[in-house]
């Protein structure tokens, strides 16, 4: 969390890093962190035929959604290619990208693995995973996770 400062000092900062100007302000973090978990949810609008077919899976396996999760990880995102590479390892996701498109490991994923990867990257998805009762999917892209109902 970032720290309170009084009204009449400014949230922004400008600090000289080497040769360069570096301007810390937190407040335009927490915009942009807002807009990439908005973003999150074209990427589940996009990805909506397949986590259809992943919510019938759960139920045609008999699996409980306390136990299992929906993925859509965007291989290309810092934080999607260490998960997609530990859910699907040896995968080609080069293939993907030879044809233009954005590599995305979607599947079914243990809900405690997820948790426990959530709370290292994504402290706000990863309450969210934990207050959900019924069937989640995990969308991890834009440097950020988010969580939404299947």
């Amino acid at each position: 969390m970032s720290e309170k400062r009084p009204p009449d000092q400014p949230s922004a900062v400008v600090r000289k890093v080497g040769e360069q100007y570096v301007l810390d302000d937190p407040i335009a973090v927490q915009v942009a962190r807002a807009v990439e978990k908005y973003n999150c949810r074209r990427t589940f609008d996009l990805h909506a035929e397949r986590v259809a077919h992943f919510k019938t899976r759960l139920a045609e396996r008999g699996l409980n959604p306390q136990d299992t999760v929906i993925t859509l990880v965007n291989v290309d995102d810092p934080h999607g290619s260490l998960l997609a590479h530990a859910l699907m390892p040896g995968h080609d996701w080069q293939e993907y990208r030879d044809r233009g498109e954005t590599p995305f490991a979607r599947g079914l994923a243990s809900r405690e693995g997820m948790q426990a990867f959530l709370e290292e990257i994504d402290e706000e998805a990863a309450n969210k995973l934990r207050d959900m009762t019924d069937a989640a999917v995990v969308v991890v892209d834009y440097g950020v996770a988010e969580i939404f109902p299947a």
